[in-house]
């Protein structure tokens, strides 16, 4: 007889469970745990070329070690002022519509980024289909597209030069101050095409991506900006967490 009222409370916990269910949680205090999970990627500046305009693409163990540390139990991120391009780092997750709560802190000058990767159908098999970038002056919203048809002759032009057949733009920028040198909550959402972004409790950006409705592979951190006589500015980023929505 007991088991009777329990019912609706155990379905109840399933639908909860399925609203919002974990993936992963990281808040930086295993170093091995670290290494095994998040594989850093860049660009060297060493390697500029016609076909490589921002360097010499490395990852993993290539990778520059100044890039990504862990300090105080805290990521911290940094882009050296002679390299073209953010460093970034990435964790692999698995489903389509997420989000990602995470805890960050940026100078005046800095900048943080995240992003989600997946089969991005318009512009290549494995790549980012929507992110955010957070700086002390707002938040903008970014996508990717391709500049000319795949089919078409100037796409297949570009590819035999070796030039990328794609386009990175920014979709909307909430102006608002972000104060630099102290932590500031942010929570990013993607259901379908749409990509949310809440900093601080408050919502800033939301967009329909071209190709955020795929099934993610992995999301990325990056850490930008950089300060004239300062070799590299810093991103901290702490307590992150994915959910399956």
């Amino acid at each position: 007889m007991r088991l009777l009222p329990l019912l609706p409370l155990a379905f109840a916990v399933r639908l909860m469970s399925a609203e919002t269910a974990p993936v992963w949680s990281e808040d930086f205090s295993d170093p091995a745990a670290f290494a095994k999970n998040w594989k850093p990627y860049g660009f060297l500046a060493s390697g500029i070329s016609e076909k490589s305009p921002l360097g010499k693409s490395v990852s993993g163990k290539d990778a520059r070690p100044e890039w990504w540390s862990l300090s105080e139990g805290a990521l911290v991120g940094r882009n050296m002022a002679e390299e073209k391009h953010p460093p970034g780092i990435r964790r692999d997750v698995q489903g389509a519509d997420l989000r990602v709560t995470l805890r960050f802190k940026i100078t005046k000058e800095g900048m943080l980024g995240l992003s989600f990767a997946g089969p991005n159908r318009a512009v290549e098999r494995d790549f980012n289909v929507g992110g955010i970038h957070v700086r002390s002056s707002g938040v903008s919203a970014w996508d990717n597209d391709v500049m000319h048809p795949k089919d078409s002759p100037e796409a297949a032009e570009l590819k035999k030069k070796g030039v990328w057949n794609r386009k990175f733009f920014y979709v909307k920028t909430a102006k608002t101050a972000v104060a630099p040198d102290v932590w500031h909550g942010l929570v990013v959402e993607i259901r379908g095409r749409r990509l949310t972004a809440h900093l601080d409790g408050k919502e800033t950006v939301a967009f329909d991506t071209v190709c955020g409705d795929c099934p993610k592979q992995n999301i990325g951190l990056q850490a930008g900006g950089t300060k004239k006589g300062d070799p590299s500015v810093p991103t901290w980023v702490d307590d992150v967490k994915v959910e399956r929505l």
